[in-house]
Order: structure tokens, then C-alpha cells, then sequence
């Protein structure tokens, strides 16, 4: 009867450990397919209202993130980052700035053959914790080497008294 009871938790063990993971792997893929690149007439920066002011968002409305203290050098984010920090990537062609949208739009080599956002010559990101647009979850977080800042229309950092972000952080 014991070896029967501890099969049994075995088993449900497994199959619980399975599910987490599943879960997991899920909650990484979505909204938008993180991991494909926009195609050319898709990528439209435009500016979204979040819970810390108005940043700069992707094609899904899902804000854009710089790690500070990275800006002016080459894409640092790679392993682990990009799971949590996945890159803003696009096809071939220019992306496009929306209304509202005074920042400078570009683009670099993200390997592999794929380009990266970049804005005001910094590399862009999304953050896995925002799940829908309008969310602003990854801004001020400090993982990966720095702080992760979302970016203003004009393309900053939200930074203390920068006049986006009603928390002062």
C-alpha cells in the first residue's frame, strides 16, 4: 500500500512539474510572437498612455524598454536577457514613426540575420511581464547589468523630472 501511495505522488509530482513548464514556455511566447520579426508595414512606433506616463510602443501597443547605462554601445542583452527582455526586431525596411512620435527610428544587426529597433541609436526591448498593451511593468527594474527605463516619445529614458513618469523614479 505505501509503494502504491508513493507511485501515485510520484506521478502527480511529474505531471504538476509538466504543467508549470508548460505554463512557463506559454507565457513567454505571447502577445505577438515575441520572437518574429514585425514585417515592414506592421512596424509603426507610435506612443501609448501606460500607468507611468506616455512611452513609445510597438506595433501591439506593448512598451519599449532601454537598459541604462547600455546606451551608445552595442546590443548587450544575449542568454537569459532576452527571455525576459525579448528585442523589438523587424524586417528589412525602415521602421516608421507614428503621431505623436518626435524620436529617431532606426535599426542594427541583431544577428542571425534579423535587425533590432533601435531608437535615438539605442537597441529596444519588450518585457515578458507586460502581457498586454499599455503595460509598463519592466520600467525601473534593474536586472541585466542596469536599470531598464521605458522610452518617452522623444526618445529618453523616464527619469526623475523627465515629465513622464508621476513616480519620480
Amino acid at each position: 500500500m505505501r509503494a502504491k501511495l508513493e507511485h501515485r505522488a510520484l506521478v502527480l509530482s511529474v505531471v504538476a512539474a509538466a504543467a508549470l513548464v508548460a505554463a512557463c514556455g506559454s507565457a513567454y511566447a505571447s502577445p505577438g510572437a515575441l520572437g518574429t520579426a514585425a514585417t515592414a508595414d506592421q512596424m509603426t512606433i507610435r506612443t501609448s498612455p501606460t500607468g507611468v506616463g506616455t512611452v513609445l510602443a510597438g506595433p501591439s501597443g506593448r512598451t519599449l524598454y532601454i537598459l541604462v547605462g547600455n546606451q551608445g554601445k552595442d546590443i548587450a542583452c544575449s542568454g537569459g536577457c532576452l527571455t525576459v527582455w525579448p528585442p523589438v526586431t523587424i524586417d528589412s525596411r525602415s521602421p516608421q514613426a507614428g503621431s505623436g512620435v518626435t524620436a529617431s527610428l532606426s535599426t542594427a544587426p541583431a544577428g542571425g540575420g534579423t535587425l533590432q529597433l533601435t531608437v535615438s541609436g539605442d537597441p529596444v526591448h519588450y518585457y515578458v511581464g507586460d502581457t498586454a498593451a499599455g503595460l509598463s511593468n519592466g520600467e525601473g527594474i534593474s536586472s541585466y547589468g542596469g536599470i531598464w527605463e521605458a522610452l518617452q516619445p522623444n526618445g529618453q529614458p523616464l527619469t526623475p523630472g523627465a515629465g513622464g513618469n508621476p513616480y519620480g523614479y
